[in-house]
């Protein structure tokens, strides 16, 4: 099956998708995250509740997409712009805050449709950096961000479960 002539929607979401949004971003994270570190109920419970990700979406510098593909959601993305961004990188750039795919959509390219969308935003927004914090052992999104030309200028350390962990910090101009 050719995988290319498949269809690959990216769509803005609102706040009426918070529930969704909400079961997405912890099945995601635990995903993504649960085989390297255990269990962290605290951490998601925390980070991806309806209250917190309702401030998140009520803010104007913060904006969320859900990509699908061949009708099926399949991840989603947060951008953050201006006062949003986890770190102060400046009015002039664009945060990648989240990219993260349900199992099973992995290797579809997805993240790269999601990091060339978050190009065309920063254009839409006269941004000129693009820069995300990225789990050190995330091979799979650093090469993405690799070959979009985004390079290493810093890293954070931070705590999961009961492990520190580093992030990468990667950017890019555009």
């Amino acid at each position: 099956m050719n995988l290319n002539i498949l269809p690959i929607n990216i769509e803005e979401i609102t706040y009426s998708n918070l529930p969704k949004l909400q079961k997405l971003s912890i099945n995601t994270f635990n995903d993504s995250f649960r085989s390297e570190n255990g269990s962290f109920t605290d951490y998601t419970e925390n980070n991806y509740n309806y209250g917190q990700l309702a401030v998140e979406m009520m803010n104007s510098n913060s904006h969320f997409y859900f990509i699908y593909f061949n009708h099926r959601l399949a991840g989603y993305l947060k951008l953050s712009l201006n006062s949003a961004q986890s770190k102060d990188m400046g009015p002039d750039a664009l945060e990648i805050d989240r990219i993260y795919l349900r199992k099973n959509f992995e290797y579809m390219d997805l993240e790269n449709k999601l990091i060339n969308f978050a190009f065309e935003q920063a254009q839409k927004y006269h941004k000129h950096l693009i820069w995300s914090s990225v789990w050190e052992h995330d091979e799979s999104i650093i090469y993405s961000y690799n070959k979009f030309g985004f390079k290493v200028f810093d890293h954070q350390s931070f705590i999961l479960g009961d492990k520190e962990q580093k992030d990468l910090l990667m950017k890019t101009t555009i």
